[in-house]
């Protein structure tokens, strides 16, 4: 690779996604490629948030969400209801789980969609080496990825989520119903579930 002057250096330009109201407050402006890590304990909110940021994205691009856990079962679709998302949102796909070397062959294809949600990493953590994820990063350079991940006490509870959560650009923990987002960005807070996070948290 080429050596940049500082001047050739600062005239890139990155494209951004342009959040607006309560998702730029706390996420900023983040660039449109990269990895993310959405993480928390079980019942806590983490694919209700995925959902409900999933919609958001559809503004921006289309969304593939793999289901890779729960498959397209009732408490999938129930999460995707409560996030608004709609028959008429022609930018959200959802598959079920397929194995790591046919999704990666999926992401290939001109067709697929630019922002990814993965659902979730304790699926792949046997099939998935940290070189792996690594290659994922850079293969797929023109994409936003972002992994759910179980945690027990406020950590990954694999060595492939461990990976991910190093190389995230933007970390996101669903802790009582509410998604405390931090990395590269503002950072603050969105409550999942307002009345039950107020519960949760005492407020």
């Amino acid at each position: 690779m080429k050596a940049l002057s500082v001047k050739q250096a600062f005239s890139i330009v990155f494209k951004l996604f342009e959040f607006t109201g309560l998702w730029l407050q706390a996420f900023g402006k983040p660039e449109t490629t990269g990895l993310w890590y959405l993480g928390g304990a079980e019942k806590n909110g983490k694919s209700t948030f995925a959902m409900m940021l999933a919609k958001y994205l559809t503004t921006f691009g289309k969304v593939l969400y793999i289901s890779a856990e729960e498959g397209l079962s009732k408490d999938i679709i129930s999460a995707m209801k409560f996030a608004g998302i709609s028959d008429q949102n022609k930018n959200f796909k959802i598959i079920d789980y397929e194995p790591w070397e046919d999704l990666d062959k999926r992401l290939e294809s001109r067709k697929c969609a630019k922002i990814i949600f993965i659902d979730n990493a304790t699926m792949y953590r046997d099939e998935v080496t940290k070189k792996m994820v690594s290659e994922l990063k850079q293969k797929h350079s023109n994409k936003l990825i972002i992994l759910i991940c179980h945690e027990e006490k406020g950590q990954p509870d694999n060595a492939l989520a461990v990976h991910w959560r190093k190389l995230a650009k933007i970390i996101i923990q669903a802790e009582g119903l509410k998604a405390i987002i931090s990395g590269r960005c503002p950072g603050g807070q969105l409550n999942i579930n307002e009345e039950k996070a107020n519960l949760y948290w005492g407020t």
